[in-house]
């Protein structure tokens, strides 16, 4: 038996699965871009482990026994837990009859465990922290695309920004956060919401006080006002107003806030938004409005992962940019931002595609967090399309979350792009993309979903496209499509494939260096 390959084609899980089954002596070499790592197996039975960063245990440290078993079984476990996460490297599987005691000049006989380890005990807990990371990829890739990527030189008084703890009786308000944090007003009758964004708050340094409802609301407001403490606030808008009349209390809350001597920065946090409903948000005081994450309640982790990701991207972008509208009497307008700017339709020729590769790929080398990686895909699509859509897989559909580009009826991709849902229909080019993960391009079909997308796009003359997929953990999240309307051709399409695949690690690697220390201490 010999097996050696690439970790992208064949993941590391599925090695452990093959050798595991079929019970061979022996060991499995792991040569990725941080180091070196090995695997050694007894009979199917995992005896010991090693990565890179991991130095040997001393000999007598601790003494041999249950002890020292107990460190040696951890440190295998976290071992495995790392290389199943591996998105590049390659490896090989090394038969033999004896049970290895040295491997690449490591001395293994202080860190083997007698009788090892069934890989099959780990398997299932491994496999659920993998699922665990393609839900936290989406996530992080739909918090990312939240903000609207504006294509003129509009000027947008509200913007529109798309966005454990033991439960707390929400009818009251917590106490207020400690005087070394910058406070933050969290209004939501949902606790699960309060509790997980109200812990991701807190972890970037925030004192966050909850209130479940507006008279627990104003109230909260009434004392820190009193206590002339400054602080931002987000509610949500879909709080039962005091009489019950309605759904829109967030609404209240925010004219509430503008009646304090000093009205704190409000954004107001909603599942759905419209024309309607940003008009009366302005009215009522609210500097931004957010997309709330909602349509993955059915399946509690996701929806964890979501207002996970939800609860970052407040922390990190939202919240800062919140607070620069404190001085304001009403919201000031907002020009794009230089990065916005860099959106705009580039030139179709072969350097502008080149320079903006190269570009991106100098970015994503420097380590981005997963808010870049979403900005770089989006930017780097766009210098080869002159339409874009940016897809997240859900629930055996695709949903939109952003778009740039051309609309038949002159209205705002962006904003569009959150309307469509394309089933996966098993003739789709979507389909195909998602299942097998790989790049698709060709004529516009006659029928089927993707061509009732672009119908409800509007062709405008487009007569080929492309469909890229954005994988995270062996698995497409999420999906690239692009065209170009006016009946131009397509350009080569290579470059820009291996840089989805390039974004499509960093991501994983993003929110792999999210993780605190413990989680893969070794």
């Amino acid at each position: 038996m010999s097996l050696s390959g690439s970790v992208e084609d064949l993941p590391l899980l599925e090695i452990l699965q093959v050798v595991s089954f079929c019970q061979k002596t022996g060991h499995l070499t792991v040569r990725a871009p941080a180091g070196d790592a090995a695997v050694v197996f007894d009979s199917g039975r995992v005896v010991a482990g090693y990565a890179w960063d991991v130095a040997p245990l001393p000999q007598d440290d601790p003494a041999p026994g249950p002890a020292r078993e107990l460190v040696v079984r951890g440190r295998i476990a976290a071992t495995l837990e790392r290389l199943v996460r591996l998105r590049e490297g390659e490896f090989a599987f090394h038969l033999s009859q004896q049970v290895p005691v040295r491997l690449a000049g490591r001395d293994l006989a202080g860190e083997t465990l007698l009788g090892g380890i069934n890989p099959e005990e780990l398997m299932l807990d491994l496999a659920k922290k993998l699922d665990e990371d393609r839900r936290d990829a989406a996530a992080a890739l739909e918090a990312s695309f939240a903000t609207p990527l504006a294509e003129s030189d509009l000027e947008l008084e509200l913007e529109e920004l798309a966005l454990d703890e033991p439960a707390v009786e929400l009818r009251e308000a917590a106490e207020p956060p400690p005087l070394e944090g910058p406070a933050v007003l969290l209004v939501d009758d949902e606790p699960e919401v309060c509790r997980i964004v109200g812990e991701r708050l807190r972890a970037f340094g925030f004192g966050v006080v909850v209130a479940g409802d507006l008279v627990a609301a104003r109230a909260a407001m009434d004392r820190l006002a009193a206590q002339h403490r400054p602080f931002r606030m987000v509610a949500d808008v879909g709080l039962p107003t005091e009489a019950g009349a309605s759904f829109r209390g967030g609404l209240d809350v925010a004219r509430y806030a503008t009646g304090l001597p000093t009205p704190p920065p409000v954004l107001l946090m909603s599942e759905t938004i419209d024309e309607k409903l940003r008009s009366r948000a302005k009215r009522a005081g609210a500097s931004l409005i957010a997309f709330k994450p909602g349509l993955s309640k059915l399946d509690p982790l996701q929806y964890q992962a979501d207002l996970r990701a939800f609860g970052d991207k407040l922390a990190k972008d939202l919240l800062p940019r919140l607070e620069g509208r404190r001085a304001a009497a009403r919201p000031a307008p907002l020009r794009l931002a230089p990065q916005l700017v860099a959106l705009r339709p580039r030139d179709d020729g072969a350097k502008a595609r080149e320079a903006a590769l190269q570009g991106a790929l100098a970015e994503l080398s420097g380590h981005p967090d997963p808010d870049m990686v979403a900005f770089l895909l989006l930017r780097t699509a766009r210098a080869f399309f002159p339409r874009v859509v940016l897809f997240l897989v859900r629930d055996e559909r695709l949903r939109g979350l952003a778009g740039m580009g051309p609309v038949a009826n002159g209205t705002s991709l962006d904003l569009l792009a959150r309307e469509l849902q394309v089933p996966l229909g098993p003739e789709s080019p979507f389909a195909q993309a998602v299942a097998f993960g790989r790049a698709w391009s060709g004529p516009l079909p006659a029928d089927g979903p993707l061509r009732a997308m672009v119908d409800r796009l509007g062709s405008l003359g487009a007569v080929a496209a492309a469909v890229l997929p954005v994988r995270a953990q062996h698995e497409t999240i999420a999906v690239v499509y692009g065209d170009a309307p006016g009946g131009a051709e397509l350009p080569d399409l290579g470059p820009l494939v291996a840089f989805t695949e390039q974004a499509g690690r960093a991501l994983d690697n993003a929110l792999l260096e999210r993780r605190t220390p413990t989680e893969l201490a070794c």
